[in-house]
């Protein structure tokens, strides 16, 4: 008789069950994979302790960094349909009015406009005569104003550069911390890409590009000075231009530094950038995006008059946003296409309505005026 058979017979008379391989499995999953380490576990606290004293004295470290870089936040997109707005422009003449703009947030649902505190100082506000036009941006990610251009905030929400006379300076948005970065240059401050800051020097008809690292203040040129050439916008992976009176669209690759080229119909004029990074353009008073490959997607559907002077871009997700002089709203989406919203008679909105942001949802506004009472 074979011991197989025998075992078999011995199992039948014992009545002895097979082994259930899942309990098996999870009997073994449960032990530990290591025994020597299991058995040390408990006596090995010490270096733990350690590990975790040591990360609380570098996370202190970062925290007292005022200009310390988090990781970059994406606010989750907000629907048309519970958009607030942030949006911002001349307040209604008031004798002994002690500011000149107001901001807060229209609800593009009911247009109505929530009134916020402006974010302007009042040296900023006496600066202005009634022609100089601040320019005012929602940082959602730091959930305050800041009194530069959106392109100016770093990727993280929490510090910006600006223009002070011919100097770049980074400000740190809550402690307010100022470190100057660049001085003397004259640039054409375009924005943040990657991480980095790029800025144009111009002469006359000709400019170049340089970028900045803030970390180390160390700049270098990567495009050289050219004729009849101009940048204008930073994107997440290009800085883009358009060469004077050509017709043409300018790109530089923040990451294979190549600079390209190609010709588009007419003369257009470059406006801002959509959430992708790619180019929007004014192609007599045709509003339209422009891709990598030369492609044109156009927005509008009618003969909507632009004018390129008074005209703020804002990307939004999915949608962008339009505003100019005189109450002037649109807003396109793939969905709807581009829809003008019409704020002339909305009496509770500042006046020359400027866009200032992405859409904010009725939680967020409330979240704001709570901290900022």
């Amino acid at each position: 008789m074979s011991d197989e058979l025998l075992i078999r017979r011995l199992r039948a008379a014992l009545d002895v069950a097979a082994p259930d391989p899942a309990l098996r499995a999870r009997v073994i999953a449960s032990l530990p994979l290591d025994r020597r380490q299991a058995r040390g576990s408990r006596r090995s606290w010490a270096p733990a302790l350690a590990a975790v004293l040591a990360i609380a004295v570098v996370v202190g470290l970062v925290w007292a960094n005022p200009f310390r870089s988090v990781p970059t936040r994406q606010p989750a997109a907000v629907s048309l349909s519970e958009c607030q707005l942030p949006v911002y422009g001349f307040a209604p003449y008031q004798a002994g009015s002690q500011h000149v703009y107001d901001v807060g947030f229209l609800d593009v649902s009911t247009g109505k406009f929530t009134w916020v505190p402006s974010p302007l100082s009042p040296a900023q506000e006496a600066q202005l005569d009634g022609t100089n036009s601040p320019v005012i941006t929602y940082d959602r990610s730091a959930s305050t104003w800041v009194p530069v251009k959106a392109a100016w905030i770093a990727p993280d929400g929490m510090s910006y550069v600006y223009l002070a006379g011919d100097d770049i300076h980074l400000r740190s948005v809550r402690s307010q911390a100022d470190r100057l970065l660049l001085a003397g240059k004259v640039p054409a401050l375009l924005g943040w890409s990657g991480g980095l800051i790029y800025y144009a020097t111009r002469d006359k008809y000709a400019s170049d590009l340089w970028v900045l690292d803030p970390a180390t203040g160390r700049s270098h040129q990567v495009v050289p000075m050219q004729s009849m050439s101009e940048w204008w916008y930073a994107g997440p992976n290009a800085i883009w231009g358009s060469p004077y009176y050509s017709g043409k669209i300018a790109r530089y690759d923040t990451k294979t530094h190549a600079v390209t080229s190609w010709s588009a119909e007419g003369l257009v004029e470059l406006i801002g950038l959509d959430a992708s990074g790619n180019p929007i353009v004014l192609q007599t008073g045709r509003v339209a995006v422009m891709h990598g490959d030369g492609s044109v997607s156009s927005l509008d559907s009618a003969d909507q008059l632009f004018n390129a002077e008074d005209l703020t871009v804002v990307a939004d997700s999915d949608r962008i946003w339009l505003s100019s002089t005189g109450q002037r709203l649109w807003v396109y989406s793939p969905d709807t296409g581009l829809l003008f919203l019409d704020q002339t008679s909305n009496k509770s909105l500042p006046n020359g309505l400027v866009v200032a942001g992405a859409c904010v949802t009725e939680e967020e506004v409330s979240a704001y005026l709570r901290a900022a009472a």
